[in-house]
């Protein structure tokens, strides 16, 4: 069998494939797609459109096998086992707490048993920590308080209303209503991190480069954003460059923890701040 092609990212996240143009051209498509299928909401109601996006994603991961990109298939066996885990979560009417931990455990345990082959080598060299960088600091309290002051600002002028976790939320005593938000705020940046600035950042920077895996990957997280808080256009920009500001986080630090902890920060911050002003 032809050895998978692959670039080396044991360093950085920087370098495009050397593959021939036309198979990184695909490549790259096959991420974004995959991408794309990953943030697509799963709903119970609609058993049909949960069926056809599992088979369009069982598409694109067989044309990721016969492109034989080290990097689409180490995306596919990700993002495959991810689809999996929130199928079984939607359409099973698993609790969410219950679905957010499968989704955190199971797609990166596949990713890493099955990228033991040398041919898949490297397959999650960002899950390193990573170095702390001179502007980390900085960068990362600005991301925070940024985010809490537009939330802040946009949930006084539209005043939606809250999501029934939301409602949960408001009827408890303050102290436990924020020890909710933290628990939450700490499990669910996990899989995202490790989506977002972990599987498609670095597959998309090593057949296009760092600077399209940056942009593509928060262009996703806007998207996958739409209906979350804030919601609509704005809580989509918002969201976008978010995930911009922690892909760069991502790459100057070469690991996924400092987007992580920034992430945890300031979902603490939106969700603190969504229970006070939304009273």
């Amino acid at each position: 069998m032809p050895e998978l092609e692959h670039s080396s990212l044991a360093t950085a996240s920087d370098r495009p494939s050397m593959a021939r143009p036309r198979r990184a051209v695909g490549a790259g498509l096959c991420i974004l797609a995959l991408g794309a299928c990953a943030i697509v909401p799963l709903r119970p109601e609609d058993p049909t459109r949960s069926g056809v996006l599992v088979a369009a994603a069982a598409v694109v991961i067989g044309a990721a096998v016969l492109l034989r990109s080290a990097e689409a298939i180490r995306t596919s066996l990700f993002i495959g086992p991810l689809l999996g885990c929130f199928a079984i979560g939607a359409l099973g009417d698993l609790p969410p707490a219950v679905t957010t931990v499968l989704v955190s455990v199971l797609p990166l345990t596949c990713l890493l048993l099955v990228g033991r082959s040398a041919a898949l080598h490297p397959a999650a060299h960002w899950l390193r920590p990573g170095v702390v960088t001179r502007e980390a600091p900085w960068l990362g309290l600005a991301t925070v308080l940024l985010s809490g002051a537009a939330l802040t600002v946009w949930a006084l002028v539209v005043r939606p209303e809250p999501a029934e976790y939301l409602r949960e939320l408001q009827r408890l005593p303050l102290w436990l209503a924020i020890l909710g938000i933290a628990g939450f705020a700490v499990v669910n940046p996990v899989w995202e991190e490790l989506l977002f600035r972990g599987v498609l950042l670095s597959e998309l920077a090593a057949v296009w480069g760092a600077r399209a895996g940056v942009v593509l990957q928060a262009a996703l997280f806007g998207v996958a954003h739409f209906a979350g808080f804030p919601s609509g256009v704005v809580g989509m920009i918002m969201a976008g460059s978010w995930g911009f500001a922690l892909g760069v986080m991502r790459l100057r630090s070469g690991g996924v923890l400092i987007p992580y902890l920034v992430h945890v920060a300031a979902n603490l911050v939106i969700g603190t701040v969504a229970v006070l002003v939304l009273r």
